[in-house]
């Protein structure tokens, strides 16, 4: 099984263990479920400070992002702060230490790479392309991202600025951007082209579902006992 895949969790996770919950929470779930998509994945290399990547990993759920690429070529990958708010918990974290396998990997799932760079060709947020799905990558908070991104590449944008300042802080550049793209996706697309599928989003409700139980494996096996019991 490749990094960008997680285990499918027990297909009977949500229907056994949802009922368990109350209403408002079972609800809270669904709600946030059906708004995840696969359309848009964040990408963090090398990224060390823990607010950043707490801030950058809370923008992407609060717009519906479910995967998160962490690639880790120079820097250990830290702890969120507490600025995340448990934001991990509830999207698809993805680890990676190869640049090149992660790049063809996910170009082989069908994303375009696009990444902020003061380059001659580069485009502004707003105009860039969103006709296929998208990765938007980040790099290390003094560095930047490492030159062999170069070569993977497909588009290079700018987030306009009219102030002193040079550069935003990674943390506000990966909340604007993800705004912008999330944005125009909803409005300019279908919602199966851009939310999760019923199945897809069905399970992600029991793997949220398990992570409510101390002991998922157990509860289910009961359930499902004394479900054929009646």
């Amino acid at each position: 099984m490749s990094s960008f895949q997680r285990p499918k969790g027990p297909e009977d996770a949500w229907e056994l263990l949802g009922p368990k919950l109350s209403p408002r929470r079972q609800q809270r779930l669904q709600d946030v479920a059906s708004q995840r998509t696969h359309y848009l994945r964040l990408a963090l290399q090398d990224v060390n400070d823990p607010h950043n990547v707490g801030a950058s990993l809370r923008s992407a759920d609060a717009f519906g992002v479910l995967n998160v690429d962490i690639i880790t070529l120079s820097e250990k990958f830290p702890q969120a702060s507490s600025t995340s708010r448990g934001s991990r918990h509830w999207m698809d974290l993805h680890r990676f230490k190869d640049l090149d396998a992660y790049a063809s990997g996910v170009k082989a799932l069908g994303y375009k790479i696009a990444a902020a760079y003061p380059a001659p060709d580069a485009v502004t947020l707003e105009a860039l392309p969103i006709d296929q799905p998208l990765v938007i990558a980040f790099g290390n908070e003094q560095r930047g991202l490492h030159p062999d991104w170069q070569k993977h590449i497909d588009y290079r944008f700018t987030i306009p600025m009219y102030g002193m300042v040079e550069s935003f802080n990674i943390s506000v550049s990966v909340a604007l951007s993800l705004h912008s793209l999330n944005r125009r996706c909803r409005e300019s697309m279908s919602e199966s082209t851009y939310l999760l599928n019923a199945h897809d989003r069905l399970d992600l409700l029991g793997r949220w579902a398990c992570m409510q139980c101390e002991e998922p494996d157990l509860e289910l096996e009961r359930l499902r006992r004394a479900r054929h019991q009646t």
